[in-house]
């Protein structure tokens, strides 16, 4: 619980964000590219916790992401262990047929021990590449991620997601990631604006 209260800021704030943006008309036949995600994770690693993702829509095809985990871990000896991760970056995509589009991006991060995101940890960059197709009330990504810590070897997978639209603005979906060493996947819900 304290964990949420802890989040309430940020969470404040992305809903003032989305309230304050100019509203855009949601493409029901394309990738949306400009959204915002909350997401439960599990992963391989005995690792659970809550993601946050978001995106903007630029002009010329361009987009900014932004994105927010905190995790616990399970250790050996019964305890757990706290991290933060976020990262934010800029992409570009290109339309590769009715509904499919093609995106690259790049972004900077940190990854820190505890919940402080600037307490002790890594810096990293990640570059990326996926496919989105967009079909009637569905939405898959399939993709790269390479990432490159500071002081620590790199790491790269895949990362795949699907939704469910039951409206233009709302869906659910499921997540998948082999990357950061381990496999996480996620359920989870998606605004579009």
């Amino acid at each position: 619980m304290r964990q949420l209260i802890k989040l309430l800021p940020l969470v404040t704030i992305a809903a003032a964000t989305t309230i304050a943006l100019p509203a855009k008309a949601v493409s029901m036949s394309q990738p949306n590219y400009t959204h915002i995600n909350a997401t439960y994770l599990d992963s391989s690693r005995s690792e659970s916790g809550i993601f946050f993702d978001a995106e903007y829509e630029l002009n010329h095809k361009l987009f900014v992401f932004g994105r927010y985990q905190n995790s616990s871990y399970r250790v050996v000896g019964g305890g757990s262990r706290r991290e933060s991760l976020y990262d934010a970056g800029v992409g570009k995509y290109f339309t590769i047929a009715d509904g499919v589009t093609m995106d690259f991006s790049a972004s900077i991060g940190r990854l820190a021990d505890g919940g402080n995101l600037f307490g002790s940890g890594m810096d990293f960059y990640t570059l990326n590449t996926s496919f989105r197709n967009r079909f009637e009330v569905f939405e898959t990504r399939l993709g790269y991620r390479y990432i490159n810590f500071d002081n620590a070897p790199s790491d790269s997978g895949a990362v795949a997601s699907g939704w469910w639209y039951f409206s233009p603005q709302f869906s659910l979906g499921v997540t998948f990631e082999e990357v950061y060493s381990g496999s996480s996947w996620g359920i989870g819900a998606r605004f579009s604006f």
